[in-house]
């Protein structure tokens, strides 16, 4: 009798005892995984911080060049662009010194804010002396150098946060790598009746993993393409044609600008809708990425205006210019056969019209403007050759 009662106590006590055990692997794997998933919201915002500090410099870059636009040419199309590209600045900034995993580096943060307000009240400086004084004066304050210091500390500073960061994460992997090994392994032998919920855990892990490994991947994409027709973005643009202009002060390559932009797609967008306007792009962009040959850059800089990154002597550029407009003879919309646009470009080549990126884009822009008055549907150099008119 007391034999049956002590096997009896001692099933009890074993049930008791796996029930504690399953208890503290639930609590165990219940706690594992929060924690994981905090270390991965902890992932994403490094990640997205890090987005962010790669806008920083672009930002202000490209506020520079629709001031030095506004400076050439004295239109008033260049401040709004100007004003949105400090604007995004500001935001960027606001938005990483809010992100709690960036508090070890507000110190940093708030001198790259600094420096930026010193920057941009040197570019707004820049614009009241032209308001106020004319070119001369405005392109001798532009000849300082204090803007590149600035920019250059900023850069220092930044690369130091994105070591950091990029340290950050790597300690992050790992210890959601270990926790993973911990909730895989940590249950063995007794823990059988857990194996389905760590299994599944596991698996949910993984799959977090993977999907955020895509998101990356996909965040990394759209930093660089346009969203619409998948083109290179302006800031990818800026990018490759810096080391194509690289290349070409070593003599290794030729390297021209064509600078396009659309004629008659604003009443398309205006009268029709934004929708047809959006496919008008795409289609658009489809027949230029059949025309651009291997080592031609094809980007889209924003709303209609795209740029082409090429080599060659000037009767190829202007061959690929020439195909450039052909491609866009006749309907671009099968449900829409009316619908037709053409395009002026601007020409410009290294280093006749400009030897770094800012020039050179301000020449091809301008030139482009000529092919606008000269009748557009045509190209132009920025020199005073005449414009050629495309062939009907």
């Amino acid at each position: 009798m007391l034999d049956s009662i002590g096997r009896v106590e001692r099933k009890l006590l074993a049930l008791v005892a796996l029930f504690y055990l399953s208890l503290m692997l639930l609590i165990g794997a219940i706690w594992g995984s929060q924690t994981s998933f905090s270390s991965g919201r902890d992932v994403q915002e490094l990640y997205r911080s890090l987005y962010r500090l790669s806008l920083l410099l672009p930002s202000l870059q490209e506020a520079e060049l629709d001031q030095r636009g506004y400076l050439l040419t004295g239109k008033a199309r260049y401040l709004e662009p100007y004003a949105l590209s400090v604007e995004r600045f500001d935001e960027q900034l606001r938005g990483l010194l809010d992100t709690p995993t960036m508090q070890a580096h507000e110190a940093e943060l708030q001198a790259i804010a600094e420096l930026g307000r010193f920057k941009r009240d040197e570019m707004a400086l820049t614009l009241d002396l032209y308001r106020e004084q004319g070119r001369a004066a405005a392109m001798e304050q532009f000849s300082d150098e204090r803007g590149e210091r600035y920019m250059g500390e900023m850069r220092t500073r930044i690369a130091s946060i994105e070591r950091a960061v990029a340290i950050a994460l790597k300690a992050h992997k790992a210890d959601i790598e270990w926790r993973s090994m911990l909730a895989l392994w940590g249950g063995g032998g007794g823990a059988l009746l857990m194996l389905g919920l760590l299994t599944l855990l596991f698996v949910d892990l993984r799959r977090d993993l993977r999907e955020r490994g895509e998101l990356l991947e996909r965040m990394a994409f759209e930093s660089q393409h346009d969203s619409l027709t998948h083109l290179l973005n302006r800031r990818a643009f800026n990018d490759t044609l810096d080391q194509a202009l690289a290349l070409a002060r070593r003599g290794e390559r030729s390297v021209a600008l064509l600078y396009l932009d659309l004629d008659g797609f604003k009443t398309i967008n205006d009268k029709l809708g934004h929708a047809l306007g959006d496919a008008v792009l795409k289609s658009v962009a489809a027949r230029w990425k059949t025309v651009v040959r291997e080592g031609e850059v094809l980007a889209r800089l924003g709303g209609d205006e795209f740029a082409v990154i090429a080599a060659g002597d000037t009767d190829a550029v202007e061959h690929l210019a020439q195909r450039l407009i052909d491609a866009l003879d006749g309907p671009l919309l099968v449900q829409q056969p009316d619908v037709r646009v053409g395009v002026s470009v601007g020409l410009a080549r290294c280093a006749e019209h400009g030897e770094d990126r800012r020039r050179l884009v301000a020449s091809a822009d301008m030139a482009m403007y000529r092919a606008k008055k000269a009748g557009k549907h045509c190209y132009a150099w920025p020199e005073e050759r005449p414009s050629v008119l495309a062939v009907v």
